[in-house]
């Protein structure tokens, strides 16, 4: 009998659940669905019982069409400005009298690299094996099998402040959901999304969501950082709403018939409501002179993020790949190549497309991405620790001290 595994991914203005059958180290999608997120803003949980209930209702949702009633496990993904990534390296010594690398070996060096010092309010949530050096040998992908001395790994460790960590935790035990493990957004959506050519080649995965854009640049294969930009799709949609003089409801049916970063020759018109309560018509030509400025904003913020990032674009051989909502933007793909030069595609998780099709699958990229980066770290045997349980135990005993 097949596992059944769950991914949620807690955004700021959607919740995305999604359900898969594990059949080896491939899954099969059997149910998802969407709900309005309440009670997150820019990944912080600012109101538990508004965000529980968005959880509920979308994982809810995606039961009813799975057809189930188990789920043997359950991840999330989860963003926020608080979220940070360092490089790590962790050394050991190969004890076997051949001095063949065992799995043992491996594991040894993952943790010795997880050992690190970390800040007191930080917690590791998260971490990405970049690769192996073996007496001195770079670049080595698996080392198992193989013969030497000194073996060191080389990871890229993901923390998050342990508060805002606990909150969500709070929100999801509230909404009567048992986690086993963390992914960073940006990660996830770029397991979804992105081809490993692209990944040897040199891209920067961006995902621009409702509040919050996540960029993760791998090189060479392997992660190399991630990032995170306070703006997305929203401020978008205020521009509309404040410049237009129309509810923020309004302003995103705006948005979505007549947003267009492309010079269409066909004038189009649409009816709105204003906040006077009366009937005017919008042009696409007056929405696109509001939306351009904001996106090149956005672009501008994502070039300056990637300077910081030590990953200009000039470097960036395979460009962007955008996901996210904010991604459904007619022509924002060629106004972005051409704004930056570089090569820009939009991409959506394919188990998703074969049910929505190209435009609603970009909405489950982290969330399909979740799975499939705990497939490939994850057994299904209970060989450690679950994570909620260890977290649990370090926020007590964090705030034992006040409780005495």
């Amino acid at each position: 009998m097949a596992d059944t595994i769950g991914a949620i991914d807690l955004g700021s203005t959607k919740i995305a659940v999604v359900l898969g059958n594990v059949m080896e180290k491939n899954v099969e999608i059997i149910g998802f669905a969407m709900s309005p997120s309440k009670g997150i803003k820019y990944g912080v949980i600012v109101d538990i019982q508004e965000a529980s209930n968005s959880i509920k209702e979308a994982l809810n949702k995606a039961i009813k069409i799975a057809g189930i009633k188990n789920i043997s496990r359950l991840y999330a993904a989860i963003s926020g400005e608080k979220i940070t990534a360092i490089p790590s390296r962790g050394m050991i010594i190969v004890k076997s009298r051949d001095q063949e690398v065992t799995e043992k070996d491996v594991e040894r060096a993952i943790d010795a690299a997880k050992a690190t010092s970390i800040p007191p309010d930080r917690e590791i949530i998260y971490h990405v094996v970049r690769g192996f050096r073996l007496d001195g040998q770079d670049g080595i992908i698996n080392p198992i099998g193989m013969i030497g001395t000194r073996l060191e790994s080389d990871l890229l460790l993901v923390t998050h402040d342990k508060i805002q960590l606990r909150n969500i935790i709070n929100t999801l035990e509230k909404a009567e959901i048992n986690i086993e493990g963390f992914v960073p957004q940006e990660i996830a959506a770029a397991e979804a999304v992105l081809t490993p050519e692209e990944k040897n080649l040199g891209v920067v995965m961006v995902d621009i969501g409702g509040d919050l854009t996540n960029l993760a640049v791998y090189r060479e294969g392997c992660l190399y950082s991630i990032g995170i930009l306070k703006l997305g799709g929203e401020r978008i949609t205020r521009d509309l709403a404040i410049t237009l003089r129309i509810s923020t409801e309004e302003a995103e049916r705006v948005k979505k018939i007549l947003g267009t970063l492309k010079d269409d020759k066909e004038e189009e018109t649409l009816e709105v409501t204003s906040l006077q309560e009366r009937k005017i018509r919008v042009s696409k030509s007056q929405v696109r002179e509001i939306i351009q400025p904001r996106v090149e904003e956005i672009l501008e913020f994502i070039q300056r993020k990637l300077q910081e990032l030590n990953s200009p674009i000039e470097i960036i051989p395979g460009g962007i790949v955008l996901t996210g909502g904010t991604a459904l933007l007619d022509g924002i793909d060629e106004f972005a190549s051409n704004y930056l030069k570089i090569p820009v595609r939009i991409s959506a998780p394919s188990q998703m497309r074969n049910f929505l099709g190209e435009k609603d699958a970009v909405f489950y990229s982290s969330a399909v991405g979740a799975l499939e980066s705990f497939l490939k770290t994850t057994t299904f045997e209970d060989k450690n620790k679950k994570l909620l349980d260890y977290l649990k135990e370090t926020f007590n005993n964090i705030f034992r001290p006040f409780k005495e």
